[in-house]
């Protein structure tokens, strides 16, 4: 009587699995069982985010640009640096953008100080040495995907950073945002996001 069994093997990184059950033989003169030989070389992309830094904008920030390397680069009061997303399959990547406060008629983010008063700012993103491919951050957009081109797939691929984020202190005249310089006002306002990278 033949007997079947499941086979499981390594052969360094690689996993030969089966697939589907194997049948079993049943007893009698002859008996017959099958199984399947699985070649599985495939693994889940894995992503990262890497390089963020605080930051902090003070009474003596200057303007940055809201797209660095734009015809129009809109400069703003404000304080700009990059951070790096890998996948390592090298596919695109989504954002999930996050402020812990929204708030006000256009729902920006928000920092709060330590007596409660507010502030709403601008947050923004873009991918470096390519500032078409933006985002503006509020409430109502918390979504941004990164393309597969602007990715890198390892942390020492990064350098400086594949996207560029922008903080700005913004207050709303007439219903329309504007850059200001930030007041010296005695206040620290904070406010914190989280991002979520997912593999697209």
């Amino acid at each position: 009587m033949k007997t079947q069994h499941r086979i499981l093997v390594t052969c360094g990184a690689l996993m030969l699995t089966s697939a589907f059950a194997a049948t079993q033989g049943t007893l009698g003169a002859t008996s017959q069982g099958s199984f399947t030989n699985t070649f599985n070389g495939t693994t889940a992309p894995q992503v990262q985010i890497l390089g963020l830094s605080d930051a902090v904008m003070t009474p003596a920030s200057g303007q940055v640009a809201q797209y660095e390397g734009a015809g129009d680069p809109g400069m703003i009061y404000g304080v700009a640096d990059q951070f790096c997303v890998v996948n390592t399959s090298g596919g695109a990547v989504l954002l999930s953008v996050t402020a812990d406060q929204y708030g006000g008629d256009n729902q920006m983010a928000i920092a709060t100080a330590a007596g409660g008063s507010q502030l709403q700012y601008l947050l923004l993103m873009h991918v470096v040495n390519n500032a078409s491919i933006n985002a503006e951050f509020d409430a109502t957009r918390t979504t941004w995907t990164v393309p597969a081109a602007a990715m890198v797939s390892s942390a020492a691929a990064c350098g400086a950073g594949n996207v560029r984020k922008v903080m700005s202190h913004y207050f709303i005249d007439d219903d329309t945002p504007k850059g200001t310089p930030f007041p010296a006002n005695g206040n620290v306002y904070v406010g914190t996001v989280t991002i979520t990278a997912t593999p697209q």
